[in-house]
């Protein structure tokens, strides 16, 4: 660890201030969480995809701490742009930044920005949390290997979660300086925000660019290359990039796919284990999502044949502008399952329903960009079949109801987040 690292990261030691480039004036949904955790002692641990803003949520953490808090008791520091560890971290900070021991430092806030990459880091927090209680942790990392089954055992009691998801549509509005309560009056003019936005999907530094070219290069090289070419490789070993491209092919290509893995297994002559790994990897990585199919006369779901999607439509879009305008009813689906959530579908012989969400009722939900009296007649049938009351339909652009199924525009799907909740 270099000393110009630690003091470049940390400007704000010499100048009071956090640049605007840094902590951009647009604040997320998760900023409010980020906020009311700086009055808790445990760790905040925040995860999420790469580029979906979680460093600049540290960074407007900082500057609202630097309207009460000194400048030199806020410490942050990127393992990802520098090398070091927490502990050489720590330790140049006591010495040469607060020069006294940090048990008489006071409230110090740490933020440690892609600390996936260091290795035994919940060892090195631990120690620390225990040793000193006036030290606030607040911990980054693009994969879900924050919450390993190390980091969980030695940090147990000791955390808070924060999933900092890709970009909302609602937030994409708020980007854009238009009220999301007015969305159903306004119908006609959001639906083109909405299809921009799908191109967009998921990443706010990109949410006002214009030039769809740039837009695609951005996603694959920032994104999807960073994690399949750089990030899964470091963190998993993995060295068959042949089968690594395949499966993400697979996937962005044909969104929404049933994976059999036994039939990839003989296509692509790699063993059942190291594709299900793959997969595996690619999941923890946040750049895919897996539904089980769900089966109601057990109550259960089935591992086998999982259904997979990228985490937002712009990876579909910067993979292929073909696929993506000539497979819409798949880029909806794309949308609406990560937008919901989702965690099941359903397929048993012809029946099929896209999603299965599971709170206290079944509430089954499709996706079509057009819908007609024989999709509503057959899905009302499912609805039977799997002992739901009602159901929702997601379409294009149109809204109505019946007497068990709700018809909402695409572009609306985010008002069923909380009503799935209740």
């Amino acid at each position: 660890m270099k000393q110009e690292d630690i003091e470049r990261f940390n400007e704000w030691w010499f100048t009071g201030k956090v640049r605007v480039e840094l902590a951009l004036p647009f604040r997320r949904k998760a900023f409010s969480r980020i906020i009311e955790s700086l009055r808790e002692r445990q760790i905040l641990l925040v995860t999420g995809l790469r580029r979906v803003g979680k460093t600049t949520l540290l960074y407007q953490a900082v500057e609202k701490l630097l309207e009460t808090v000194a400048p030199d008791c806020i410490l942050y520091f990127s393992f990802e742009e520098a090398l070091g560890s927490p502990k050489e971290v720590l330790e140049y900070y006591e010495k040469k930044v607060l020069r006294k021991p940090l048990e008489d430092a006071g409230k110090i806030f740490v933020f440690f920005d892609e600390i996936q990459y260091v290795e035994d880091w919940p060892s090195v927090l631990k120690q620390f949390y225990d040793l000193y209680p006036n030290l606030k942790f607040f911990v980054s990392g693009s994969s879900s290997l924050l919450l390993s089954r190390d980091a969980i055992d030695k940090l147990a009691g000791r955390f808070f979660l924060l999933e900092v998801e890709p970009l909302s549509f609602f937030e994409f509005l708020g980007l854009k300086g238009i009220r999301t309560d007015k969305l159903e009056v306004f119908s006609r003019r959001v639906e083109p925000f909405f299809y921009d936005y799908l191109r967009k999907s998921g990443f706010p530094e990109i949410a006002m660019w214009d030039n769809e070219v740039r837009v695609a290069e951005y996603v694959k090289n920032s994104v999807i290359d960073r994690v399949a070419l750089r990030d899964i490789p470091l963190m998993f070993k993995t060295r068959d990039m042949t089968l690594m491209d395949n499966l993400l092919r697979l996937i962005l290509s044909t969104p929404g796919c049933i994976v059999n893995v036994n039939s990839l297994s003989r296509a692509w002559g790699a063993s059942k284990i190291t594709i299900s790994n793959y997969l595996r990897f690619l999941e923890m990585s946040l750049l895919v999502r897996s539904l089980s199919n769900f089966r109601p006369s057990f109550l259960s779901s089935s591992r086998k044949l999982k259904k997979y999607y990228p985490v937002t439509p712009s990876l579909i879009f910067a993979y292929s502008r073909e696929v993506f305008e000539s497979k819409t009813g798949a880029v909806l689906e794309t949308y609406v399952a990560n937008a919901l959530d989702g965690h099941y579908y359903f397929r048993e012989g012809r029946r099929e329903i896209d999603l299965i969400l599971k709170n206290k009722v079944l509430l089954p939900v499709e996706v079509k960009e057009t819908v007609g009296n024989d999709d509503l007649a057959e899905f009302s049938e499912l609805l039977k079949y799997v002992n739901a009351e009602k159901g929702i339909i997601v379409s294009a652009s149109q809204n109505f109801k019946t007497e068990s199924i709700e018809v909402l525009p695409v572009y609306l799907a985010e008002f069923l987040v909380e009503r799935v909740k209740q």
